[in-house]
């Protein structure tokens, strides 16, 4: 499955979005190490146009704030199914499913299909992500981030925002837990997807319906959150939670990663094993 197109395409797509931030990270903070030294050359030391704020875990594509990066993690959640979240459906249309099952276990046979999926769906998240810290390295000197410089440049990390206390302390272990947090997210979401697909006849109507079931997710937990809540921002769909500091009306909490490892484990295990049980799958 590593090998297949659909594998290096959707990772090759993630690992361009990384890029891209990278390169208006570079350009921006190019522009203002322009000013800073324009200053110091005229003696204006008190302008230094807050250089030394201006660090790496501040230029990462979760924290930049760029458009390629709110895209990206938009796209996370439809990219990570495409590899393997579709073979079991794949599989039942060429006949291979009928083949393999004569000579494995049911169990055997989803299994391998599930540890496949979860591999490439992870990695989609984590290449790209563990690329981006590189890239960040790149643009700016490491350092540890100091609060009020960050709540000025206007970075929204609240006293909610997942693995918080870690970026004003180790930024390195933050970038490095979010990495980590949204490969197991992916991977969890590919096998929860793949179990559905036991009851699918067609891999794009099973694509097209996990990612309406995410906007209807987003949709429903804002609903609530504005009925029960007091308009709280904080949703369970994958697009919100994968991304470290959410978007404008929606952010991701702790709380919201631990529901979804939960769910998402509940449905790989408990679909097939029904499923299998009942013999009532397609």
């Amino acid at each position: 499955m590593l090998h297949s197109p659909w594998f290096i395409g959707t990772v090759a797509v993630a690992v361009a979005l990384v890029a891209a931030s990278a390169v208006l990270d570079y350009l921006s903070y190019s522009e203002w190490y322009g000013y800073a030294r324009v200053a110091l050359d005229r003696g204006e030391f008190y302008k230094s146009y807050g250089m030394q704020s201006r660090l790496a875990p501040m230029y990462w594509v979760g924290t930049d704030g760029k458009p390629f990066s709110a895209l990206l993690y938009f796209l996370l959640p439809m990219l990570c199914l495409l590899p393997g979240a579709g073979t079991l459906v794949e599989d039942r249309g060429s006949g291979f499913q009928s083949h393999a099952l004569s000579r494995v276990a049911d169990g055997a046979y989803y299994c391998a299909k599930a540890l496949a999926c979860f591999v490439s769906g992870a990695l989609i998240a984590l290449i790209p992500l563990l690329l981006a810290i590189v890239f960040a390295s790149l643009v700016g000197p490491w350092g540890t981030p100091d609060p009020n410089e960050v709540f000025a440049f206007g970075i929204p990390i609240t006293l909610d925002t997942p693995f918080r206390s870690l970026f004003f302390t180790q930024p390195g272990m933050y970038l490095l837990c979010w990495s980590g947090t949204a490969a197991l997210l992916c991977g969890l979401w590919s096998i929860a997807v793949l179990a559905v697909s036991l009851y699918a006849k067609s891999p794009v109507r099973l694509f097209i319906g996990s990612v309406l079931a995410q906007l209807l997710i987003n949709y429903m937990s804002l609903s609530v959150n504005n009925m029960f809540f007091m308009g709280s921002n904080k949703t369970l769909d994958m697009f919100t939670v994968l991304h470290p500091l959410g978007y404008v009306s929606t952010s991701p909490s702790m709380t919201a990663i631990a529901v979804l490892i939960a769910i998402y484990s509940l449905i790989g295990i408990l679909v097939p094993i029904i499923s299998f049980k009942r013999r009532c799958y397609l």
